[in-house]
Order: C-alpha cells, then structure tokens, then sequence
C-alpha cells in the first residue's frame, strides 16, 4: 500500500512538473504548439480584431503554498521569424486576460529560437527586442509593446500582478502578420513573493549645461537623409558644453535630460553622449514603444526598467531607466554600445546628439546634464562590545580619504571606557566579524596595521573617553604602512582596541567602518 502510493504521488509530480528555484516555484506542463496554429498569421486588425488561429495552450496549477505573486512566465523553446509579429497573452482561471510579450510598434526584425523568461518590469530586466537576432535564451522583461490596454479585453498588467488561483491557466500566441511560423515547446508558469521595487537612485552630483535648449530635431520632423545604422540623419540636436568632473567622482552614474516640449514616438530616437576625445557612446537606441517623451528622464548604465517599454501607457513615466542600446551595431559610425559607469571620467567638451530616424514627430529638449557618482561616506558594520561599565564603543570618519590629501580624513572613537590605553587598527583585506569576547567581534581581516598607542580621557568607569586618529597625517608619517601607496577605489578597513581588565581578553572593540580612497 504504502509503496502503490509513492508510486502515484511520484507519477503526479512529474505530471504538474513542479520546480523550485532560489526566488519561485514553477508549474510546467503546458503543452507545445504552432505559431500561429495553422497557415502563416494575420487576419486582425492590430490591437481591436485578434488574428483568428493563435496556439492555444492549458496548464492545470495548483498555487505553490506560501506564494503570494505569479513571478514569470516561462516560454521554452520558442522559434520563429520576425519576433516582433507575435503577442503572448495570458489568461488566469478567472478568464482575465493579460499582454505578457508584444512587438509590432517598430516591428522589430527579431527572430526567436530559445528559451525566454518573462519577468515584471519591476525586475528590471533587458528587453528582448534589443538583444539581436535570433533572441538567445535569456530573462526579458515584459513588454507590451504598442497594444492598447484593454483592447480585445486584454490588459496591459505588470506580471506580479496578475491575480493568481489555482486552475486552468491558458497561454496564447497570436501572429499578427502572415509569411512567417513558428512554434513553442513548452511552457509554465513561476510563483513567489513579490520583487522589491529598485533601489533609490544613487547619489549623484549632476552638472548642468543651462543652455541646452533646442528642437528633437534641430530642424524638420526627423529622418532627413538617415538610412539605419549607417548614415546619421542629417538634422540632429546637438548640444556641447565644458564639464569639470566634481571632486571625488569616479565614474559617469546617469545623464539627464528634459523634454519641456514632448516628443511623440520614442522608438524614432537615438541620444549619443561624445566624450571630450571624440568618441561616441549609444545611450538609448531605437527601443520599442510608441510613446512619447515628457519631463525628465536619467539613463544608467543598470539597475532600472529598461526603457524599452511603455509601460501600457501613452507617455513613458519620467524617471530612472536603463541604458537600451537596441539593434545598433557597436561601432558603427564611431559610436560604441560602452555601459555609462566605464567611460573615461574626465573634465571637457561633452556632447549630447539626439537623432530622429523617422519623419512626423518633433519636440523640444530644455537641458540635459552629466550626472557623476557622489563620493559615498565611509560606512559603519559590525557591532561594538559591551564594556563591564555599559559602553559601546562608536568609530566615525569624517570623510573618505584622498589619495592625493584634498582633504581631512580624521577618525575618532567616542563613549570608550575613560582612562583607558587604546590604539586604532585597520586592514585592507575586507570585512569580519569573529568573536572577540563575550560581546565584542575582530571586524577586519588579517594582516592589520596598528596606529600609535593612547590614552582615552575622560573619567574612569565612565563612557566619556575618546580616541582619535588624524588618518592623513599618519599616512605621511608612515610610508611603507600597510596598504601604501593607495589608489583611487582602494578601501580601508578600521576599528579601534582598548583596555577593559575586567573583560575577556581584558579588552574591548568598537565597531568597525570601512574607508574609500578618492581620488
């Protein structure tokens, strides 16, 4: 009895064909099919009418127990030319209708033959109509392309939104436009907790031109005498100006740019940011989305939605989004497909070039800037110990420390047992925390350097004693301490020892801070 039931349970995983991965749990089992189901697609009218033969395809689930949000949406091996025709919709138990993949804004030429999960956008994932052709396998975000929401009763709902039940859950793949086929193995579907929502926006110390204004294009309504990617229309806005690179920033975190005038259909544009030797960098190329741009927008180099998508909406929302270099060759025209944080940080001539490849639209630019990382400030980790009178030992810097000295980096201990011997250590070889005492953790790695010995001050058996380090200073003074000479980008790892006898190890720490060298 006991070995019918293994074997029928057995029998039943493998039918539901339940995974797990570090972040979902997947149900696949959906079945395989044509697209479109037969002949060779069309037969709508986009977005209104759906094209009359899509592959249809049913997946009984049942909710894995504690997932609260459909994560993806897996599509396994999935051929077929011109990517940019078909539609992937999804449909719960409830009959609710959801876009999942759509192309034909630009009709991408983009053909599929892999493997494509399809994530919220909340996920920040590369879009997959900028990543060549055919697609290789990958996790994409998703994409609604130009369908209006609502349309043919399907909307246009971030995945991790979607009501999720247990049921049948059916997947369908239109083909808008005849002349090409194709197909999809498999499918299933992925549950889970939510993604959080992308972090806040680094620091940044942005320069401004003030006198960027002008028309997207300069003159006309776009597309004179451009052929794509070889020849640049011939009326770009344009707009160079002299940046001196803020002190202490290592690397370009964004541009910014500001549409006082929208400018209808994104997908016509093309920004390239020339540094001062000439060379051109692709910042956004081309993404899919009749959209407009309107306010202000920051492109990075990751870490944000791409901006391939609009979203579901007319206007793409202002804010942060990633680089999207779309079909455009690197290289072509001195212009390289080069991630915003490894350009070379240096003070000069900037230029931004919006090119407009297609006629019909125009709109205006007020100002664009080059947004550098902020210098970030020495960072506190680890956990101070409870000396045998209450105190909790606390490290602070002042600021990072210059490779050059351009400023004062001065470190100082406070609420250290008073009048006690103590000195100040520090390693460059990473963050620790290896119990030290009963309540005090070692938060650097070997090999340490140590700093002179002294007193903290202040009265005995009570938290008001101090100790102090002036870090540039011994630095100078000791030219072949540990770590010498720093470079731009290295880190320091600091913390601070003291007496306390009646302690284990008749000591104590402080917490610890970690140090970046500026330049």
């Amino acid at each position: 009895m006991v070995r019918t039931k293994f074997i029928a349970s057995a029998a039943l995983l493998a039918a539901v064909a339940l995974t797990q991965t570090a972040s979902a749990q997947c149900v696949g089992g959906g079945a395989a099919g044509g697209i479109p189901a037969s002949g060779t697609g069309g037969g709508g009218a986009f977005p209104a009418t759906l094209p009359p033969t899509p592959m249809v395809s049913t997946l009984a689930v049942t909710v894995p127990g504690g997932a609260t949000v459909l994560k993806s949406v897996k599509l396994n091996g999935v051929t077929h030319t011109w990517g940019g025709d078909v539609q992937f919709v999804l449909q719960n138990p409830a009959g609710a209708q959801f876009n999942i993949l759509c192309g034909m804004a630009a009709d991408p030429n983009v053909d599929f033959g892999g493997d494509y999960t399809i994530v919220d956008p909340v996920a920040a994932a590369a879009s997959i109509w900028g990543v060549g052709s055919p697609a290789p396998t990958g996790t994409y975000t998703q994409d609604y392309g130009t369908f209006t929401n609502g349309s043919a009763s399907i909307s246009n709902t971030p995945i991790e939104q979607i009501p999720i039940s247990s049921g049948t859950w059916t997947l369908y793949a239109y083909d808008w436009v005849g002349g090409d086929t194709g197909g999809i193995a498999s499918w299933e579907l992925c549950f889970g907790q939510p993604t959080p929502p992308p972090p806040p926006p680094p620091p940044t110390n942005c320069t401004t031109n003030g006198t960027g204004a002008g028309l997207v294009p300069a003159s006309g309504t776009g597309g004179t005498g451009g052929v794509f990617p070889g020849t640049f229309p011939a009326t770009p806005y344009a707009s160079t100006y002299a940046v001196t690179v803020p002190g202490g920033a290592t690397a370009i975190e964004a541009v910014q740019f500001d549409f006082a005038t929208p400018h209808t259909w994104v997908g016509d544009l093309q920004f390239v940011l020339t540094d001062p030797s000439g060379v051109g960098h692709n910042l956004v190329c081309r993404p899919l989305g009749n959209c407009d741009l309107s306010g202000t927008y920051k492109i990075h180099a990751s870490g944000f939605q791409t901006i391939g998508t609009c979203n579901g909406g007319t206007t793409l929302t202002a804010g942060d989004y990633n680089q999207f270099f779309g079909t455009w060759p690197t290289g072509t025209n001195n212009v390289f497909n080069t991630p915003l944080n490894t350009i070379p940080t240096v003070s000069g001539n900037w230029t931004l070039t919006i090119y407009d490849w297609a006629g019909g639209d125009v709109g205006a630019l007020s100002d664009w800037s080059l947004c550098f990382a902020a210098p970030v400030a020495p960072v506190a980790y680890c956990t101070a110990g409870t000396t045998t009178n209450g105190c909790t030992a606390d490290i602070a810097a002042s600021a990072n420390p210059s490779v050059t000295a351009a400023n004062a980096c001065n470190i100082t201990v406070t609420d250290v047992e008073g009048q006690k011997s103590g000195l100040i250590f520090y390693s460059i070889t990473g963050q620790s925390s290896v119990g030290w005492n009963a309540s005090s953790f070692l938060c650097v790695k070997a090999p340490t350097q140590r700093t002179g010995t002294q007193t903290s001050g202040g009265t005995v058996g009570a938290c008001n004693g101090t100790l102090a380090l002036d870090w540039n200073a011994f630095q100078a003074a000791n030219p072949t301490a540990l770590g010498q000479p720093f470079s731009a980008g290295n880190k320091v790892q600091v913390q601070a020892w003291f007496r306390d006898p009646p302690a284990g190890k008749a000591t104590n720490l402080s917490n610890a801070i970690e140090m970046t060298y500026l330049p």
